[in-house]
């Protein structure tokens, strides 16, 4: 296990202190009591009903709130660098491509730190960001509690500012998975075209009723209870023709603003670095002889996909790309079905041929400019 010396631990808590603008901490019972969620379709009604029956005495734990501003991307892919922004691992991004979506599993250890995607868009179908979030119902709560905090207005995932848009990324860690609800197609259980998109609201109950698996306490290795850890990150949408210079580096600075993000909350979560919410001083170092560096797994997939029309291979190369920057140990890339596996094994290709496979130091700004010559295509929306 790798040490982290006390200087670099000094260094780590000033990058945070200038990039870190919002923290909270929510019990989760107290936070749904005060804001129970209002549901407009039935459906998810019925899940929340059946995954939390005694309603806000029906969850555990502490949600732990941050968010973010943008963070510089280094000027190279320099994977011997140790500094403290990307570049902080001592062998290769571990990369491990999986057909199937998210499971939300403990991790094997007390020194690593799991964190998944929410895409973080508004939408009315049952995609990954409706799934996540009514398999951990109090997600739905924090929203509505966000908008108190902000006097009414919105916890953006991106700010628009006069020059660009600039990467807000939300992380929160702490979160109960209540339910599990199955979208696969099973015609023997009601659901012959299965529940993701636009079926979810379509289906009858008793289907909606058969295809939830209800959670009391979810519990890791040792017996402990266990919660699930969020980043929400926001992809461009809609685009046409072949991505630009400008868009495919906009879309790199934020998922790597995201999981360098998750790579400094992952020392808070393993007790490296301590948050005190009402303290001026909010991130502290305590006083420790050995501060053990967490391994980190990030769990995603086919972000600004489907409904937002990206295009499958270019993000998922661009993930590789971002995790590979923020010093992130693995990534886990869920492709749900098997189009999506073939494109983002292209996906893999093209970062392994432009950053992995390559002799010397990547400049990013050339890695880009090769990228945008290899004319990658938006696609459509899905729909979904």
């Amino acid at each position: 296990m790798a040490l982290i010396e006390r200087s670099t631990l000094q260094e780590i808590k000033q990058v945070i202190s200038t990039h870190l603008s919002d923290h909270y901490s929510f019990p989760a019972s107290e936070l749904v009591r005060e804001n129970p969620p209002i549901w407009y379709c039935e459906n998810k009604q019925i899940v929340y009903n059946m995954a939390c029956p005694n309603g806000a005495d029906s969850f555990h734990g502490t949600l732990e709130y941050t968010q973010w501003t943008q963070f510089d991307l280094p000027k190279s892919f320099d994977v011997e660098r140790r500094d403290i922004i990307g570049g902080g691992r001592k062998g290769e991004l571990e990369i491990e491509v999986l057909n199937d979506i998210f499971d939300y599993s403990p991790p094997d250890d007390d020194n690593t730190v799991i964190w998944y995607i929410n895409f973080a868009d508004f939408g009315p179908l049952f995609a990954q960001d409706e799934m996540q979030c009514l398999e951990h119902p109090a997600l739905c709560s924090l929203r509505d509690k966000l908008y108190t905090i902000h006097d009414g207005s919105q916890a953006k995932t991106r700010m628009i500012t006069s020059e660009k848009s600039i990467a807000t990324p939300v992380l929160i860690r702490g979160v109960e998975r209540r339910a599990f609800v199955k979208t696969d197609c099973n015609e023997t259980e009601g659901r012959p075209s299965g529940l993701y998109g636009n079926h979810f609201a379509r289906a009858e109950e008793k289907v909606i009723k058969l295809a939830t698996t209800v959670f009391d306490k979810r519990l890791n290795i040792k017996g402990k209870p266990y919660y699930s850890n969020i980043i929400a990150i926001e992809a461009p949408k809609y685009g046409e023709g072949c991505y630009t210079n400008s868009t495919i580096r906009m879309i790199i600075e934020t998922a790597y603003s995201g999981f360098l993000a998750a790579r400094f909350e992952s020392l808070v979560e393993t007790g490296v670095l301590e948050r005190r919410h009402k303290n001026e001083d909010h991130t502290v170092i305590p006083e420790k002889e050995d501060a053990v560096v967490p391994r980190i797994i990030i769990h995603t997939g086919n972000w600004g996909c489907g409904a937002h029309g990206g295009n499958i291979s270019l993000m998922a190369c661009l993930q590789f790309v971002a995790a590979h920057l923020a010093g992130i140990d693995k990534i886990v890339y869920h492709t749900i079905d098997d189009r999506s596996l073939n494109e983002v094994d292209l996906g893999l290709e093209t970062f392994r041929e432009l950053v992995m496979d390559v002799d010397g130091v990547v400049k990013v700004d050339d890695f880009i400019s090769k990228l945008e010559r290899k004319k990658f295509h938006w696609g459509f929306s899905n729909g979904t």
